[in-house]
């Protein structure tokens, strides 16, 4: 399928200040594209090449390239294949996730330019290992695709954006900690208003990542850069800052408050409570009416 007028825009992405557009052949993306088991034979009808640049993170299993520098296999690889270079590509099996992209006109031409001198090096295909946050996008933006609502698109444009931050912060590592730096300051503010809104429940790592579109590696070290602490301490610290107001402003029971701040038993609550003020739930409601 050569120079392929079935690629088509599926949304444009702004990463690191360079407009990257994301691409579509057919209804990718998808794991695994064209499956073609290994002992069925190359035919030149195989043998294409794309205007954009394709990219394939290949998740599980091997992917076989063909290309104008002969064969190579990759394994857990994001494997980058720039415009115009005939090749051919066999995934070993459904672990191939595959995207086309280009370097929009508009945004950062500078860091554009600089980009796209990275990826015509080493022969033109580029090739890097995959990290387990790469791994967890890949794995969401295919869920997310496959759905195909108006909802899961938007999220579908997120997740691209991440990902493809990710993937360039592996090319320019300088970018890195500046990007590092607007995402943790994006995502915090999410993470805090799922705290918030869910304090009464039992709240996990694995759902909070999902809520930010996040792994839970991540989660754990934003919020351990921005508090120095664990998730289960940043929830602990969240009920009882709400404990203490109910303590100040009602005559709740002491168990009734343990239970409605989801803390725990009331002997725990005891426990926790004593840790981090100093004294008991009763001695503190104590000195609060007594003005100390």
């Amino acid at each position: 399928m050569s120079e392929q007028n079935r690629d088509r825009p599926a949304f444009n992405i702004n990463v690191c200040g360079m407009e990257i557009q994301v691409f579509r052949v057919g209804n990718t993306p998808l794991i695994g594209g064209d499956y073609i088991p290994p002992d069925v034979p190359i035919r030149i009808g195989n043998v294409h090449t794309h205007f954009t640049y394709e990219v394939f993170f290949v998740t599980d299993g091997s992917l076989r390239l063909v290309s104008e520098r002969g064969v190579t296999v990759y394994e857990r690889k994001i494997v980058i294949i720039p415009p115009r270079i005939k090749h051919f590509t066999r995934p070993s099996k459904k672990g191939s996730f595959c995207l086309l992209f280009s370097l929009g006109g508009s945004g950062n031409e500078k860091l554009s330019a600089k980009f796209r001198d990275i990826l015509s090096q080493n022969g033109g295909i580029s090739v890097l290992d995959i990290t387990d946050d790469i791994s967890f996008y890949i794995r969401k933006l295919a869920e997310k695709s496959d759905k195909g609502t108006d909802v899961s698109e938007k999220e579908a444009e997120l997740l691209s954006g991440l990902l493809f931050n990710e993937m360039i912060s592996l090319f320019m590592p300088e970018l890195d900690e500046k990007a590092a730096k607007k995402s943790d300051s994006r995502h915090i503010s999410a993470i805090e208003t799922y705290i918030n809104a869910n304090a009464r429940s039992r709240i996990r790592l694995t759902d909070v990542a999902a809520h930010v579109f996040l792994s839970p590696r991540q989660v754990s070290r934003i919020i351990h850069k921005e508090y120095g602490c664990t998730l289960a301490d940043l929830v602990l610290e969240k009920r009882l800052a709400n404990a203490e107001i109910l303590l100040r402003s009602s005559d709740m029971k002491i168990g009734e408050i343990a239970q409605r701040t989801c803390i725990g038993s009331e002997n725990y609550f005891y426990s926790v409570f004593k840790k981090k003020y100093g004294m008991s739930p009763l001695k503190f409601r104590k000195n609060c009416r007594n003005g100390q």
